[in-house]
């Protein structure tokens, strides 16, 4: 009797055992496979997050790759490519994974460009993931950005003088007079500036070199320069854009009509989007009140200086903008002149008013200014290397035109700066 009850005893053991196993296989399957079932879907929702950040990464990357093209552009050459439509436009650039399309607005009035790069994840037939990239390039020129520029080492030795606007030299700087003061905007020397304390720049300072001098700085000293490139005119450039050409010196008035007459010649319109003048291997003299954007231009074959033969401008008479603004540039008039050898300003018995840019390619002293003693010379824009004076005893103003930077002439050397960015 006591048999039987011990192997009853021990069946109905293992059938508890039994039942206890398939209430647990019951609660790990009701407890792992919803966990299992949220994890396959965590998984799925990752892996369609990282293909969908992989397809708007790879179209930014294409959309981002065609605007890099536009600026790898722009840096191979300062004059040609900003505006035309035939060198802006792009086929629709085909990669391993998607493509690219462009769309842009050049504004060569406003020296901007504007482009809407869209990068594509997948085909044209069934485009599946899309970037958008819009950007704003804004196109300056170096020859606008400051009042006095020189290429090379520079010396003032003239006291109780004032510069405005942005003063560069391509080397050092030395200021022997006393009482020599920079007004509205930054000096920027690539190399040492050295001068008194009486010497004030008011605003910042920019030097590449070990030394900053005694000078009063009341902004911030910087050890380093801002990337400035000396421009060199592309006279192939100008022989491809120009309004009027000329292979001998002449003579140009400008009009308070929006015209320029060429002495012994035709008189020419100035186009809406600026006139080109130049003067291939000759010199140019100018003067007149300048109505519309013109840039004049005097080339020659060789470099040279105030003696050369050919690549001269020469400024006889007044020159200044029309209207009540006589002497900023604005949306109806601006000037620039530039030479490769020399740029004269001279007049006798009067004083002389001048505007606008003028540079002149070679040299460091090839700019000079020739007058009757007792008469008063002005500049208002920026010249590019110190003046040689003879005569103009009753003084000598040369300030900046910040104007010019708005209202640009046309034909300038330029560099694409991004001036907006948005991805969308």
């Amino acid at each position: 009797m006591s048999i039987r009850l011990f192997c009853r005893s021990k069946a109905n053991s293992r059938a508890a055992q039994a039942g206890q196993a398939l209430v647990m296989a019951l609660v790990i399957m009701l407890v792992a496979l919803p966990v299992g079932i949220t994890f396959y879907r965590y998984v799925g929702v990752t892996l369609r997050s990282a293909m969908a950040e992989r397809k708007q990464k790879t179209a930014s990357q294409f959309a981002n790759a065609a605007v890099t093209d536009y600026f790898r552009q722009f840096s191979q050459n300062a004059y040609s490519g900003h505006y035309d439509t035939a060198d802006l436009s792009r086929p629709q650039t085909f990669y391993s994974a998607g493509y690219s399309t462009v769309t842009f607005i050049p504004d060569s009035l406003g020296h901007t460009l504007y482009l809407r790069a869209e990068g594509v994840y997948g085909t044209p037939a069934k485009p599946l993931t899309k970037q958008i990239l819009e950007a704003l390039i804004q196109f300056a020129s170096d020859l606008v950005q400051y009042g006095t520029m020189v290429n090379g080492p520079f010396t003032i030795s003239a006291s109780n003088v004032s510069y405005d606007g942005g003063f560069y030299t391509n080397g050092n700087l030395s200021v022997t007079g006393s009482n020599v003061r920079f007004n509205g905007g930054p000096v920027v020397v690539a190399g040492n500036l050295s001068g008194a304390a009486s010497v004030v720049i008011d605003g910042d300072l920019y030097y590449s070199g070990t030394s900053a001098g005694a000078v009063t700085v009341t902004g911030t000293k910087y050890n380093f320069i801002p990337a400035v490139t000396w421009p060199t005119l592309d006279f192939a450039y100008y022989d491809a854009h120009y309004t009027y050409k000329t292979t001998t010196n002449q003579t140009i008035i400008f009009n308070s009509t929006g015209t320029f007459t060429v002495v012994g010649g035709a008189t020419y319109a100035i186009p809406a989007d600026g006139a080109l003048i130049y003067a291939q291997n000759a010199s140019l003299t100018l003067r007149g009140i300048v109505s519309g954007r013109v840039t004049a231009v005097a080339g020659a074959t060789s470099a040279g200086n105030c003696t050369s033969a050919a690549g001269k401008i020469t400024v006889n008479d007044n020159l200044y903008y029309v209207g009540a603004s006589s002497i900023s540039a604005s949306a109806g008039a601006s000037f620039a002149a530039l030479a490769r050898n020399c740029t004269t300003f001279t007049k006798t018995g009067a004083d002389l008013l001048v505007v606008g840019v003028h540079f002149v390619e070679q040299g460091t002293s090839n700019m000079k200014l020739t007058g009757s003693s007792g008469k008063r010379f002005q500049l208002y824009g920026v010249r590019t290397q110190g003046i040689s004076v003879s005569g103009f005893t009753g003084g000598i103003t040369l300030k900046y035109d910040n104007n010019l930077r708005t209202f640009q002439p046309p034909g300038l050397p330029e560099k694409a700066l991004l001036v907006n960015w948005n991805h969308h």
